[in-house]
């Protein structure tokens, strides 16, 4: 991280002259005045970091994204990596993007004012070209979602295979007509730019069907469904078509859900004429009229790891570029 001896240094002025610049004290010549801004601007220093470590405080703050915050897998996720950072003296600021790229990229803008000192990106709302800019915001470290162009410590779970594990199930159970259902848009999860989580999901899936010689039919693909009042919609659309999946894997146990509860109302019998597969493993997931069979997500460990792999970036230390864990398959009534 950059002090105020390297703004000090990049400005050829003394320690004392730029916290008297920054402390707007007298006697200061506009010239030197100059010197310093340009070497902050140059440098990425922030002043009210500054100013926070001319005053000796000991507040120590980071930003986490998420989409939703009501989503419970991001809710478990950011509760993990705030109990670490919290133990290491550290202040978690929650930003909700909602999935904009803007609302992102606003937020961070107000809270480099706040001497935030890292960021954890649980979701990517930019382009790899913008988001690379953000060292500006401090550390930077992307867990859950990644791009392998994007030159940042991450944190995820091997979504491939769990995918493909997940689908060579629902294949073995009987299931041919398996429809893949996701909260990301056709763009984000068919355009192969690079390796990301939703190209894993979805070749994960492809090529557990070609392993059983099964074809990918593209109408059994379904996106932009992100809720339990979506996945519902869902297969009330699903139904009315003459020609039905008899099985769904969806991208969240939240999707999955509404997905079992239109099924009841509808009348369609789980798992006999509909498998239904969801993703998280959620607490709820095992309590519901028809206990969900779903792909757990690795969440205590994504975030201890995200929070343990921050303070080490923090503290100057080497971190592995990429730490990957498994997701378990969670075999219960709806398949």
């Amino acid at each position: 991280m950059v002090n105020i001896s390297d703004v000090a240094r990049k400005a050829g002025l003394s320690v004392s002259t730029v916290s008297r610049v920054l402390n707007h004290k007298p006697h200061v010549s506009p010239q030197k005045e100059i010197l310093v801004k340009e070497a902050m601007a140059d440098l990425g220093y922030r002043p009210m970091t500054a100013a926070r470590q001319l005053r000796g405080s000991n507040a120590r703050t980071l930003a986490v994204t998420v989409p939703r915050i009501t989503n419970p897998f991001f809710a478990n996720l950011v509760d993990m990596i705030e109990q670490v950072l919290d133990q290491a003296g550290y202040t978690t600021v929650l930003i909700q993007t909602f999935g904009r790229g803007d609302k992102e990229l606003a937020a961070l803008d107000l809270l480099q004012s706040q001497s935030v000192e890292g960021v954890i990106l649980c979701s990517i709302e930019n382009e790899p070209e913008l988001i690379q800019s953000y060292n500006k915001f401090g550390q930077l470290l992307l867990v859950n979602e990644y791009r392998s162009d994007l030159q940042l410590p991450t944190v995820r779970a091997d979504q491939y295979q769990g995918f493909r594990r997940a689908t060579l199930k629902l294949l073995d159970r009987g299931y041919r007509r398996i429809a893949y259902v996701t909260g990301h848009h056709q763009e984000a999860v068919s355009t192969k730019v690079t390796a990301n989580l939703n190209h894993d999901r979805l070749t994960g899936y492809q090529a557990a069907l070609r392993a059983r010689g099964q074809v990918w039919d593209p109408d059994l693909m379904f996106t932009q469904v992100k809720t339990a009042t979506e996945g519902k919609k869902l297969l009330q659309d699903i139904w009315q078509q003459p020609v039905r999946p008899d099985a769904i894997i969806s991208g969240s146990d939240e999707v999955a859900i509404g997905i079992l509860e239109a099924a009841r109302v509808q009348g369609i019998r789980v798992p006999q004429e509909l498998g239904v597969l969801g993703v998280d493993d959620q607490p709820l997931s095992n309590d519901l009229f028809i206990p969900l069979t779903t792909l757990q997500q690795p969440t205590t460990q994504l975030g201890s790891a995200a929070a343990q792999t921050m303070l080490q970036l923090l503290q100057g230390e080497k971190v592995a570029q990429e730490q990957v864990f498994d997701l378990r398959l969670v075999l219960r009534q709806s398949i």
